[in-house]
C-alpha cells in the first residue's frame, strides 16, 4: 500500500496501540511490580490511587461507570504502554481490569519525576502517549456526534485495512481476532448493529470477517459506503 496513503490515517486505530513508553522498562526496579491474572481488577471505582502504571506484559482494559450501572469501555493499555491514575478524585468512576495475564509496574509521582530528571527523553515519550490518547478521543467524540453507526463502522474497517491490511493478489487481509463486540465498543455501536453491517458487507462481497482475520475484497467500495445511508 502506498506510504502516502498510510500517512493520512491516524496512528491509533485500535485503542491499545497508543505510543509506547518502553524506556520505563529500564527503571522497573525503582517501582513496585505486581502480577495480575486475567479478569483481575487492577483498579476499582472509587479506590484511592496516585500512580503511573507501566504494563510490562499482558493487557489492561480501562472502562468508566455509567448511570445505568454498566461500564463503558474506553481503551486498553497494551505492553510497554502506560496508564495514569494520578490525581483522580475519591469518587472517580474508572475501572481497570486485566484482559490477559499481566505484569504491571507501579510508579509513584516522585519516582517518575526522579526518573525524568535523569532521562529527559522519557518526558517526551509520556507526552506523546498522552497526546495520542487525547487525539483518539477527539476523533471518537467527533464521530459519535456527527456520524451514523454504519459510517463509524465502515470508516473503522477502511482505516484498519489501510493501516494493517496486507495485499494478497487482488484483495487485502487483516490479521486480527477483533470480535463484533470489540468493534462495537471501539466505534460506539451496538454489537447487534455491527453484526448486521458485517452481513451487508459480506452479501455485497466487500469484505468477509472470520475469527482470526478480515478479508477485504473491494476497498474502494468500502470507502464509498462510508457516506451512504443503509437500512438494517
Amino acid at each position: 500500500m502506498d506510504d502516502s496513503i498510510k500517512r493520512q490515517i491516524p496512528g491509533t486505530i485500535i485503542p491499545e496501540s497508543f505510543n509506547r513508553v518502553e524506556r520505563l522498562e529500564k527503571y522497573v526496579h525503582l517501582g513496585c511490580t505486581r502480577p495480575f491474572c486475567k479478569g483481575s481488577v487492577v483498579l476499582s471505582q472509587g479506590s484511592e490511587t496516585n500512580n503511573v502504571m507501566y504494563v510490562q506484559s499482558g493487557c489492561l482494559a480501562v472502562s468508566m461507570g455509567t448511570d445505568d450501572g454498566h461500564n463503558k469501555f474506553l481503551f486498553q493499555i497494551g505492553e510497554q504502554s502506560i496508564g495514569m491514575t494520578t490525581f483522580l478524585s475519591e469518587n472517580h468512576e474508572l475501572q481497570i481490569v486485566a484482559v490477559k495475564d499481566s505484569v504491571v509496574c507501579f510508579f509513584t509521582i516522585d519516582e517518575v519525576l526522579k526518573i525524568c530528571h535523569e532521562d529527559e527523553q522519557l518526558i517526551v515519550d509520556i507526552i506523546e502517549n498522552i497526546g495520542s490518547k487525547a487525539y483518539y478521543f477527539m476523533t471518537q467524540s467527533r464521530d459519535l456526534n456527527f456520524s451514523r453507526p454504519a459510517s463509524r463502522v465502515f470508516r473503522f474497517l477502511y482505516n484498519l485495512c489501510l493501516h494493517d491490511g496486507k495485499q494478497v493478489e487482488d484483495y487485502y487481509i487483516i490479521h486480527s481476532n477483533l470480535t463484533q463486540k470489540a468493534i462495537g465498543e471501539i466505534t460506539g455501536t451496538h454489537y447487534v448493529t455491527v453484526s448486521k453491517l458485517l452481513t451487508i458487507l459480506e452479501k455485497q462481497k466487500v469484505l468477509r470477517k472470520t475469527k482470526d482475520a478480515i478479508y477485504v475484497y473491494n476497498l474502494e467500495k468500502l470507502k464509498n459506503m462510508i457516506n451512504e445511508v443503509f437500512e438494517y
